[in-house]
């Protein structure tokens, strides 16, 4: 049996009432599979007002700086609306080598954490590398833990003919991919 037809558009009123409940419902049954505090439909509701055609984003950036004034680290956060709640990004986190493992990445990171729950973030991201040990131990320190999903990535590729055969083979050098 065929699939009905469908009419696939884009969304004219970003209050649709249909829309909103689908993201409520969206929102209920996706946390269900996650082990993180729960919310009832109605606080799921209160924060799930009409999608946004354009969102606004904040970048607030921490620096860490030695006695003598020299920046040794810095923490660059990302704080964004997509219209259900506004979310956060630890976008960068570096410290110089020369001050690695005096506390220097814990303490950025702390300062993010408060920025967050400050301005009331419901949900946090930060993206390393598994073979990145510290920044793990850092992270995982501020109550950060692997997410249950997974996540996948596209990356535009260098020739506008390569297929999917060539997909990961050849890298655009802006994505900062081997």
């Amino acid at each position: 049996m065929a699939p009905p037809p469908l009419r696939i558009e884009t969304l004219q009123r970003l209050d649709d009432p249909e829309v909103l409940r689908m993201l409520v419902e969206l929102g209920l049954e996706d946390q269900g599979r996650y082990d993180h505090p729960q919310e009832t439909r109605d606080e799921i509701a209160g924060r799930t007002g009409p999608l946004e055609s354009h969102f606004r984003g904040e970048n607030v950036a921490f620096v860490a700086r030695d006695e003598a004034g020299h920046a040794v680290g810095l923490c660059w956060c990302v704080l964004f609306d997509p219209g259900n709640g506004l979310e956060g990004e630890v976008a960068e986190l570096y410290v110089l080598p020369a001050a690695r493992g005096a506390g220097v990445a814990t303490a950025l990171v702390g300062e993010a954490m408060h920025l967050f729950r400050e301005r009331e973030v419901t949900f946090v991201m930060v993206w390393t590398r598994p073979d990145n040990p510290e920044a793990l131990a850092v992270y995982r320190r501020h109550g950060f833990q692997p997410t249950e999903q997974t996540v996948l990535t596209w990356l535009p590729l260098t020739a506008p003919d390569a297929g999917p055969e060539d997909a990961g083979s050849r890298r655009d050098a802006d994505n900062h991919a081997p």
